[in-house]
């Protein structure tokens, strides 16, 4: 009995599978108002060059670096600031700049040693990849073993 009630149901699912079913049909619609936009990435690149302004000075005078502004083609932003970090031996600190040269204070030179001065690109947010080049600031020592200036390289 059982069997024959399976083989009715099973019957009976088949029969109204292969029945009548509507037709397929395409719509569309459209909304007033309804904008589309695109998006497009940017990318801030690094900092191409870092000069020193000067070769060396007094720790009394600030020590001038200047640097060009990354690229900006193909999908390049121009930045808004830059940071300027210099840390080693002799000292560390950080500064921005909304121009291409800042002066770093001789200040920051507090021991004998040295300072590498990296420059990043900013904006907002964003901070560039690392720069492709660094400068060196060396202290330079008087006779009383007493920071008197420095050297740029």
């Amino acid at each position: 009995m059982r069997r024959a009630l399976t083989v009715v149901a099973v019957a009976g699912m088949l029969v109204a599978g292969l029945g009548v079913h509507p037709a397929t049909t395409e719509a569309a619609w459209s909304r007033d108002g309804f904008v589309t936009s695109t998006a497009v990435s940017g990318v801030l690149n690094a900092v191409p060059t870092v000069a020193c302004g000067q070769a060396s000075g007094l720790i009394a005078v600030s020590i001038p670096i200047t640097w060009t502004a990354p690229p900006t083609t193909g999908n390049g932003v121009a930045p808004t600031a830059y940071r300027i970090d210099y840390a080693g031996t002799a000292g560390s600190g950080s500064t921005t700049s909304s121009t291409t040269s800042v002066g770093v204070p001789g200040s920051a030179l507090t021991v004998a040693g040295t300072l590498v001065v990296s420059v990043y690109a900013t904006r907002g947010a964003w901070v560039s990849p690392a720069p492709l080049q660094t400068r060196t600031i060396t202290t330079t020592l008087g006779a009383l073993g007493i920071i008197v200036g420095w050297t740029c390289a």
